[in-house]
């Protein structure tokens, strides 16, 4: 008696996936000229999964220096947990979003049902995130096989791997393609087990729940402790905050920037100023030349990088954070002026909140005569910081009205507010002044967005905030204590804006 005929779909859907397309864009990304990801949730998880690879394989090497503190290293592997949590999540998410697919394309008949296909002992997630590894080695060890300063020995062992690397990864792609061919027509299949990670979850680490009740009874007390000291101006000398500024071609403004930063009461800090100026190059101007020697005397750590070609302001966002070590981080534009308190205010309040970011948003006392009263409206925070969602255009949208003009300086002199009487409140976002707790920001994504960007953006510091208050919640303080130079905008094109272009 002969088998039954095996039944196959009524059409023969084309693969949602092909392999020399994502091998591509692997490609592309890690030459800084990848473009936006195709649609779909497929394309999103590779796009996800990629990114956090390439900032894994960044923080291994660092992870691996003998010339700074241990704590800087303890951080580093902090970082690598979380951004593998985030890589195997991709994973995971992706081999959804191919389940859903086979679903559509076989009339709801999920893959498991064809018993006598062939199962793959691994997923496409999974095979995806090994290209992406290889995409990476292949990437540095074609770099060791050009380099000058090595050897004929070293450049020929590099290129020797590299053959083999290019060689493997082309068979892992033929593997995949055959795998996705086959699964419409019920030939190939492949389950998603999950990874059950047991490091990161506080519930099964030992390490974890043995001293979660200790923590929680403890944590109170710290909070407190370390809230007194910053507004007492008694840092210590552990660096608690990286403060990241990226500029381009504005020397004079970022040198009264620094210059603000020299007379906080919060000390030391750690300064990165990520430089894209081709005119005139942060190092080479005397004026921020003589500022960065002060504030190295005052035992303030600054670091001037180099960072070109320029990519856009995410792009430079994320560039910077990666440079990060400290706890929290304060992104400051290069032409804001800060009063003397404004670090250690803003520190006590996101350590006594626990939440993701407090700004301080930025007034331009040249419109100190302009009173707009209709655009004074506040919302204030009666109770802890929560998590909220914001969108464009939705009613909290308008609450970025505030932030106009001189508008904060008027209500906070209306209100006789001080840095006695701070209060929180609401906000839309804030622009030019923002502390972030970092590893709630990294959870949230950071600006890993920025691929996904045109280099002509604006908004990206908005979409970031969004992520992050969506999940951690976030806010403001008033009085302010950040004020706007109020020099002509080096970001003049405005029709490219993240929240409206990606989702928050």
């Amino acid at each position: 008696m002969s088998s039954p005929a095996r039944s196959s779909p009524r059409c023969a859907p084309q693969p949602l996936l092909r392999a020399q397309q994502i091998l591509d864009w692997h490609d592309a990304f890690l030459h800084g000229r990848a473009p936006r990801p195709p649609a779909g949730d497929a394309w999103q998880w590779i796009g996800g999964n990629h990114r956090s690879n390439v900032a894994l394989w960044g923080e291994e090497d660092k992870a691996r220096r003998t010339d700074v503190a241990d704590s800087a290293i303890a951080a580093c592997k902090r970082r690598i947990d979380g951004l593998n949590q985030r890589r195997n999540d991709a994973v995971e998410k992706l081999d959804e979003a191919i389940h859903a697919w086979l679903q559509e394309v076989r009339c709801g008949q999920p893959p498991e049902t064809e018993q006598s296909a062939a199962l793959s002992s691994e997923t496409p997630g999974a095979m995806i995130d090994r290209l992406s590894i290889l995409a990476l080695k292949v990437h540095h060890m074609r770099i060791q096989a050009q380099r000058e300063d090595e050897d004929d020995a070293h450049r020929a062992r590099c290129a020797a791997r590299l053959e083999v690397l290019i060689e493997q990864r082309g068979d892992l792609a033929a593997c995949l393609d055959a795998l996705l061919a086959g699964l419409p027509e019920g030939r190939t299949r492949f389950r998603v087990y999950r990874q059950f990670k047991m490091y990161n979850d506080p519930r099964l680490n030992p390490e974890l729940y043995r001293r979660a009740r200790d923590r929680a009874q403890g944590d109170g007390a710290a909070a407190q402790s370390a809230a007194q000291s910053a507004a007492n101006g008694e840092a210590g000398t552990d660096l608690l905050v990286d403060v990241l500024v990226p500029t381009c071609d504005r020397p004079a403004a970022l040198a009264v920037t620094l210059t603000s930063l020299l007379a906080q009461t919060f000390s030391p800090l750690r300064i990165v100023v990520s430089d894209q100026g081709e005119t005139y190059p942060v190092e080479a101007q005397r004026e921020t030349q003589a500022v960065v020697r002060v504030l190295r005397a005052r035992g303030h750590r600054v670091e001037i990088l180099r960072h070109l070609p320029r990519r856009g302001l995410a792009e430079q966002r994320y560039f910077l954070l990666g440079q990060s070590h400290a706890p929290h981080v304060l992104f400051l534009d290069d032409d804001v002026v800060v009063e003397p308190d404004l670090v250690a205010r803003l520190y006590a309040t996101l350590v006594e909140q626990r939440c993701g970011f407090v700004g301080s948003a930025l007034i331009g006392l040249g419109f100190a005569g302009d009173r707009r009263p209709q655009e004074e409206a506040i919302e204030f925070w009666e109770g802890p910081v929560e998590p909220e969602a914001v969108t464009p255009d939705s009613p909290a949208w308008q609450r970025h009205r505030l932030h106009s003009a001189a508008n904060l300086w008027h209500l906070q002199t209306r209100l006789a507010l001080d840095a006695r009487r701070q209060r929180l409140y609401r906000v839309a976002w804030v622009g030019g002044c923002v502390l972030f707790d970092a590893q709630k920001l990294r959870e949230a994504g950071g600006f890993e967005f920025w691929p996904e960007l045109p280099a002509e953006h604006c908004g990206e510091d908005v979409l970031a905030q969004l992520r992050v208050m969506k999940r951690f919640g976030g806010c403001a303080i008033i009085p302010s204590g950040a004020y706007h130079q109020e020099l002509p905008t080096t970001v003049p094109r405005r029709e490219f804006d993240a929240p409206r272009l990606l989702s928050a």
